[in-house]
């Protein structure tokens, strides 16, 4: 009975650990080259499918667009996301990396 309660107990603890390792974050990136009305779609699409991406808002402005996404940082990374942007022919940075409440 005791082994199968330190069983259930370590189960629990990894399990606890394991969704405090990964934390939201939302972070801003400037896009280049958002030059027509189907290039903000492409780019929100992009990021979307991005596996640990939760929500994309995609604003366009002369030229440019700022991405706003959020993620789960275990599964991905700001850089990933500015490489896929890249990798689709819109060059990206970030602007911030702010965490997410």
């Amino acid at each position: 009975m005791k082994t199968l309660f330190r069983i259930a107990l370590t189960a629990s603890a990894l399990m606890l650990a394991g969704g405090a390792m990964a934390a939201p974050r939302t972070v801003t990136l400037n896009v280049e080259n958002v030059s027509c009305a189907t290039c903000a779609p492409i780019v929100k699409r992009v990021l979307s499918r991005i596996p640990g991406v939760s929500q994309v808002t995609v604003v366009e402005d002369s030229g440019m667009a700022t991405a706003t996404v959020t993620f789960d940082d275990g599964k991905v990374t700001p850089e990933a996301l500015t490489q896929a942007t890249t990798n689709a022919g819109y060059p990206s940075t970030v602007k911030d990396g702010k965490s997410s409440s």
